[in-house]
């Protein structure tokens, strides 16, 4: 809480000095200093490359949420009949079929934190792409136009001046850029 709170002050404290200074630059920031931030939520709907890898994301996301439902659903019929034959099984045979109905259990566990985990390990491998590209693009973003420093507007910025959004600029640059190549996926052991 209290590096939330430091941030944000140290954030105000720049906003504050880019906005009292007589001599401000075309992009608001001090003699010396330009300030810019970017809106992250617009920029994911810019970008064409995370649209594309989040509409992928989502459709494998939908056919493990699937096939867990399926597995999920099976699982529950193998219950029914359990707790339909109990009645008829002498002791043996129904030690025998909870023991059974609990592999298949366990077995769904197993599948559902394989894929879940799996989901995640993608997810995090398909952000990480993308930081690589916006870190790309922002530096050559404030390259082109001098900027020491850009905020990320939700996080950072308590209020900011239209003229210091730059979120359609740094999506250019990055609608523009190289798409990076596929990770392959490392070998299973």
């Amino acid at each position: 809480m209290r590096l939330i709170l430091t941030s944000l002050a140290a954030a105000t404290l720049l906003l504050a000095a880019s906005c009292t200074s007589s001599e401000s630059t075309p992009t608001g920031g001090t003699d010396g200093l330009k300030i810019a931030y970017v809106r992250a939520d617009s920029l994911t709907q810019l970008y064409d490359y995370h649209r594309e890898l989040t509409e992928k994301f989502e459709l494998e996301a939908k056919k493990v949420e699937a096939d867990l439902v399926r597995a999920q659903q099976n699982l529950q019929t193998e219950y029914s009949i359990l707790e339909k034959a109990a009645p008829s099984l002498n002791p043996v045979q129904l030690q025998r079929a909870q023991a059974d109905f609990q592999r298949i259990q366990m077995s769904y566990s197993q599948m559902e934190q394989q894929r879940t985990g799996e989901l995640a390990e993608k997810e995090s491998g398909l952000n990480t792409q993308i930081k690589d590209q916006m870190d790309v693009a922002l530096k050559q973003l404030a390259k082109e136009k001098g900027y020491d420093l850009v905020l990320v507007y939700e996080t950072n910025v308590l209020y900011g001046s239209d003229k210091l959004d730059v979120t359609q600029e740094l999506a250019d640059v990055l609608n523009k850029m190289d798409r990076p190549e596929p990770k392959k996926a490392a070998p299973k052991k």
